[in-house]
């Protein structure tokens, strides 16, 4: 609980095409890009790092899944490629497309495997007692 309440909200973009990475730093615009971004609408442009897996390991019970929305979102693999006064950037490589997505804390799914361990027990149980009766 106390994780949950010390937990801000994070966005990335997810792209997965690229094994269900999250690029999770902006990339700065510039000036132009941000106002025509503005007024026409836009797309936000991601750093190539960091990165992240979609979804983490289980550690202390909880682990980080990163939800897609419907928002496109693109990464510049080689970081923007040129730029003109810090007006305008740009990339010219091929892109990566994504979905922008946000970081949630789930709690790890234990119960599907507690058959295993209840199994496990009852194995081991059952020939402790038969080896005190022979």
């Amino acid at each position: 609980m106390l994780l949950n309440l010390c937990s801000s909200a994070q966005s990335g973009c997810l792209v997965a095409a690229n094994n269900d990475t999250v690029y999770t730093e902006r990339e700065n615009s510039g000036l132009v890009n941000a106002v025509l971004s503005i007024v026409f609408g836009g797309n936000p442009v991601y750093k190539p790092n960091p990165s992240e897996p979609s979804t983490s390991a289980c550690i202390s019970f909880s682990q980080t899944k990163w939800l897609a929305t419907t928002q496109n979102c693109t990464v510049c693999p080689a970081g923007y490629s040129y730029n003109f006064l810090g007006a305008v950037n740009g990339c010219q490589t091929t892109t990566y497309v994504g979905k922008v997505a946000n970081k949630t804390i789930v709690q790890c799914d234990l119960d599907d495997y507690s058959w295993l361990f209840a199994t496990a027990t009852g194995a081991f149980g059952f020939l402790f007692i038969r080896r005190q009766i022979i």
